[in-house]
């Protein structure tokens, strides 16, 4: 018997758990250091992990799975192309929710899965009023950002009844890779325009920066740093995700953690 799987349930799951920047965050970044560098035989297109560095959900678009790695270990694979629930018909994005679980995108079918960290269907919401929705993030509060590269905009719904409330970027964005949130932006890099833009959550933009940049739950800038170890790949990394205090660089044919290290607060309620 098939499970009922309901938007409202998934958006319950989602609530749980080129100037120079001018802002205080909360926490400043101290430092850097290194959790594990993953030598992998594909060429993801995206990883991202927990907010603890134990989990990572690595993209194959190539061939429509997420390959799940617990510590340094492979140990499961999902989706694949097809028609049943947990397969895809084209899988385009992945993402974490506040509590670990695993967020994939189908363009095909408009619909945002999640799963378990072991991967294990969860939950699934159907992405209503959307031509061609390709990239997405989750905000602190729940709020679901969706790039709609159809109409070329990002879509807010409301975590609350999945409800649309607002777009915003049509003119400043150009060919997003990649999107992500953090505490007060919603930001996306270009690959081909080597561009990343800024928004405030409510849809202002607020930079374009030159390069491939991301911010972290405090809205810190972080670039890609320079290489510490013995690497395969000295190439700009695909794409940079932060979850927490772990940043995960997705490169070729390889994976890099790393854990930010923070100093005192700026802000007494932190």
């Amino acid at each position: 018997m098939k499970t009922a799987i309901s938007a409202l349930s998934i958006l319950l799951l989602l609530m749980a758990g080129c100037a120079n920047p001018r802002f205080s965050p909360a926490r400043e970044i101290r430092g850097r250091e290194l959790i594990r560098v993953l030598n992998v035989e594909h060429n993801y297109d995206k990883a991202v992990s927990d907010s603890r560095g134990e989990m990572v959900y690595a993209l194959l678009r190539s061939a429509q799975e997420i390959h799940i790695y617990q510590g340094a270990r492979r140990v499961n694979s999902i989706g694949g192309l097809g028609f049943e629930r947990t397969n895809f018909q084209r899988l385009a994005d992945i993402g974490v929710d506040t509590d670990g679980g695993l967020l994939a995108l189908d363009t095909a079918q408009k619909l945002l899965r999640k799963f378990s960290p072991e991967g294990r269907l969860m939950a699934e919401l159907q992405l209503k009023g959307l031509q061609q929705p390709e990239l997405f993030c989750v905000g602190s509060d729940g709020t679901l950002f969706v790039h709609d590269s159809a109409s070329s905009e990002i879509v807010s719904f409301s975590r609350l009844d999945a409800s649309e409330l607002y777009r915003f970027g049509r003119f400043e964005l150009e060919l997003p890779s990649w999107l992500a949130c953090s505490r007060n932006y919603v930001y996306a890099y270009s690959r081909e325009r080597d561009r990343t833009y800024v928004f405030y959550q409510l849809g202002q933009h607020k930079w374009t920066w030159e390069g491939l940049w991301a911010f972290d739950d405090f809205d810190n800038p972080i670039q890609s740093q320079p290489e510490t170890y013995e690497s395969r790949s000295f190439r700009q990394p695909r794409a940079i995700s932060v979850n927490g205090a772990v940043q995960t660089e997705t490169r070729d044919f390889e994976i890099k953690m790393t854990r930010l290290i923070y100093g005192g607060s700026n802000d007494a309620a932190q």
